[in-house]
């Protein structure tokens, strides 16, 4: 109901009033303003009631057009499953045929006494099989072995300084770069060849001062490769580098020359490498 009204009706009563209405009809008037007054009031309380009831309606309408969509998402996944049943169905039908085909086959065999007179031949031909398969299976093993083995370099360092270094003296480095395969014992200055294999090694030595050097490098105590260098009274640096087919277990490392005396070597730029190159 406006709310208009009930200003309207006091104007209206204020001016019956003052045209001398009767008490009555005045009573009456304002009788009627509360009642109006009473409408408006239940009124209000409907339409808030009313809106209440529409929020939650519109509440409800999302849930259901949720629950509808996850309906339809239920019978996509229904339908996939049932057609994934129908595939392993058919996967599982062709089996069941397969397998009865080799059945009648195997009986046919055994009913043919093919089999008897030839079990002596099979039997050859079964394990001949089962050797070359033993055969190509173990150059696979060793094959693959060999490429996680393949992982073999070494880069050492010396990181102090050498002096009064006798004949036949092992030059221990202290440090390394790298030690793929932990063959080179950095404390001891040996590599112990993991595999037989192709290796190339590369070492390099710097004298101090007026000193001469001869290193070699040594497989099991035979010289392999050689370095002179030195002489005037500056420092200087020799290096030299080898190829060599090697044997799992022989030892390589770097010494003083059975012809040196007096050697002193300078840090940094005395180094020992060696890396696997192929079987």
């Amino acid at each position: 109901m406006d709310k208009i009204l009930i200003p309207f009706l006091l104007t209206f009563i204020v001016l019956l009033k003052n045209v001398e209405s009767t008490s009555l009809e005045a009573n009456q008037f304002e009788e009627l303003v509360v009642y109006i007054t009473s409408l408006e009031s239940k009124l209000n309380n409907v339409e808030r009631k009313l809106s209440v009831v529409e929020n939650q309606l519109e509440v409800q309408i999302y849930i259901n057009q949720k629950q509808e969509k996850e309906l339809q998402t239920h019978k996509a996944q229904i339908e996939s499953l049932k057609t994934d049943n129908g595939q392993l169905k058919k996967k599982v039908e062709m089996f069941e045929k397969q397998h009865e085909h080799i059945d009648r086959f195997l009986k046919r065999i055994l009913n043919s006494g093919v089999f008897e007179t030839k079990t002596n031949i099979t039997k050859r031909r079964i394990k001949s099989d089962v050797q070359q398969y033993n055969r190509e299976y173990n150059d696979i093993s060793s094959r693959f072995v060999s490429r996680e083995g393949e992982r073999v370099a070494f880069s050492a360092l010396l990181n102090r300084e050498l002096t009064n270094l006798g004949p036949g003296h092992t030059i221990q480095y202290g440090a390394t770069y790298i030690n793929e395969g932990n063959a080179f014992n950095v404390h001891t200055g040996i590599f112990t060849v993991p595999f037989d294999g192709v290796y190339l090694f590369f070492f390099s030595c710097e004298d101090y001062h007026n000193h001469r050097i001869y290193a070699d490098i040594m497989v099991d105590g035979h010289r392999k490769s050689l370095i002179l260098e030195g002489g005037d009274n500056i420092n200087s640096m020799g290096s030299n580098l080898v190829i060599l087919r090697l044997t799992q277990g022989q030892s390589v490392w770097v010494a003083i020359d059975i012809n040196g005396n007096d050697d002193s070597l300078q840090d940094s730029a005395t180094t020992f490498s060696g890396v696997f190159l192929y079987y």
